[in-house]
């Protein structure tokens, strides 16, 4: 294999369908000549239409392509899951098969964007396949075909959108742009589900009593979809859902994690989800004590050292995102915190800032250092947002989606090799300001931590003290 890459090649691989059969896809940063060598290979397919270069799902057939790359392609495995195998009573080695809801094998995908046009406020669905929704919206008397705008338009009702997503189901693929904010979370529902090719639906009142505890859009996402594959699999073991009793609860529980070999943290996002309809929704408070959960681990958060956060935000030379990178670190933030700030929470005055409804639904305030401020002034002059700090496209909030790209640009532009995260970052600033001496509690304060123990595992990363403790090593003649 021939490259100009000094370093191994990342390939992300991830689960697919195609031809209702699930196969591994194959993305990375354009390589001419790595996608020729693919090409090459036995294994892989690429199917024009969907622009996707395949193979079947089969962990075997990435070992030998890095085997025939000799070391210069390295998988990134971490959206696929790995089989669970076991042994018979022959011990002969048994795949369990993954247990997941039927998706649908769809083509064509619809952008949904919100604008005005011509005065109205509308729904605007773009799409590569003109045609096909043409057939798909011919008997429709809401959506209508712009061709000035080459896009389909809907009225901005949710209602409206709610009929277009039913119309679509198991034809289409409806995507929501970034800037689309649904009040409706049945609406939401619906596209969450879009794909799956079943008719399981949790109960609305497991949806309403997550929105009225005001969980985040992401935890009742999880909780719904945790929740779905519960529900299917018992619909699968012909299982009445609020008649089961909790040690056969476990043993499903178990079954699903095993089979997909889920971590600790994904076993517990499921039991979370599975215990809040039996605890919230069916009042069974038995379940509570009766589902056993997996111990977790004790991980210690990932540190980078100043010198490597120094040549992350030497090498981001974009204002904007220079700026949102350094006040992660600056003041320890989290992602979802930096790209929800207004303008107005900036507090120069008091060299604060105050961060609101953050995790567990709590404000604080962190400080605001200097040079943060002389890069916010900069920034403010060159960007001049109006309502949020760091806007989007359409003046709404940056996605995190797109902080996590600058940031992944950023750490490979500074030849950082061990692939961190931008929660390294806020793992980065507790640390080093225990280094520094800092009190703890101050610490907590400053992260938003509601208890001190999940502070103190700092002081197990923090190398300040057992650098200089003397290894009895020193003192041997050798």
């Amino acid at each position: 294999m021939h490259t100009k890459d000094k370093y191994p090649i990342q390939i992300y691989v991830k689960e697919n369908v195609v031809n209702n059969d699930l196969v591994y896809s194959y993305t990375f940063n354009k390589n001419v000549l790595l996608f020729k060598w693919l090409l090459d290979l036995q294994y892989l397919k690429f199917d024009k239409v969907l622009k996707l270069l395949y193979s079947d799902a089969k962990i075997e057939i990435l070992e030998r392509i890095e085997i025939a790359s000799k070391g210069k392609i390295k998988f990134n495995k971490f959206h696929i899951q790995k089989p669970y195998v076991t042994e018979s009573q022959n011990n002969v080695a048994v795949t369990m098969p993954r247990i997941v809801i039927p998706k649908h094998d769809i083509k064509i995908k619809i952008l949904v964007k919100t604008a005005v046009y011509e005065s109205k406020n509308y729904f605007i669905l773009n799409t590569d396949h003109i045609n096909d929704c043409k057939r798909i919206f011919e008997n429709s008397n809401f959506v209508t075909y712009n061709r000035r705008l080459s896009a389909f338009l809907i009225p901005q009702e949710e209602n409206l959108l709610l009929k277009t997503i039913q119309i679509t189901k198991g034809k289409a693929y409806l995507l929501l742009n970034n800037h689309v904010k649904l009040n409706s979370l049945f609406l939401q529902s619906y596209f969450w589900r879009q794909l799956y090719n079943t008719d399981i639906e949790p109960p609305v009142s497991y949806l309403k009593h997550l929105k009225s505890n005001k969980y985040s859009a992401n935890t009742i996402h999880n909780y719904y979809n945790n929740f779905m594959l519960f529900m299917y699999y018992c619909k699968t073991q012909n299982l009445d859902l609020d008649t089961i009793e909790t040690d056969k609860v476990n043993d499903l529980v178990i079954k699903i994690s095993t089979s997909n070999c889920y971590s600790t943290s994904s076993t517990h996002q499921l039991i979370n989800a599975v215990l809040y309809y039996y605890k919230k929704i069916l009042m069974k408070q038995a379940f509570k004590n009766e589902i056993i959960r997996p111990q977790k681990e004790y991980i210690l958060p990932k540190v980078l050292s100043k010198e490597e956060v120094e040549s992350i935000l030497h090498a981001c030379h974009n204002l904007k995102h220079k700026t949102m990178l350094s006040l992660i670190y600056s003041c320890g933030l989290r992602s979802g915190e930096v790209i929800s700030l207004k303008v107005s929470n900036i507090n120069s005055k008091r060299n604060v800032i105050e961060i609101k409804q953050a995790k567990g639904f709590k404000d604080r305030t962190v400080m605001l250092s200097e040079k943060i401020l002389l890069l916010l002034r900069a920034y403010y002059t060159a960007y001049k947002p109006r309502n949020y700090l760091f806007e989007g496209q359409y003046g709404d909030e940056y996605t995190a989606t797109s902080l996590r790209s600058v940031f992944k640009d950023a750490c490979k532009k500074a030849n950082i090799k061990n692939q961190p995260t931008l929660h390294w970052l806020r793992h980065s600033f507790a640390t080093h300001l225990l280094e520094g001496g800092t009190d703890l509690r101050y610490i907590q304060q400053l992260l938003g931590h509601a208890s001190s123990k999940t502070t103190e595992i700092y002081t197990h990363v923090s190398t300040k003290n057992i650098s200089q403790i003397k290894s009895p090593f020193d003192s041997l003649n050798i």
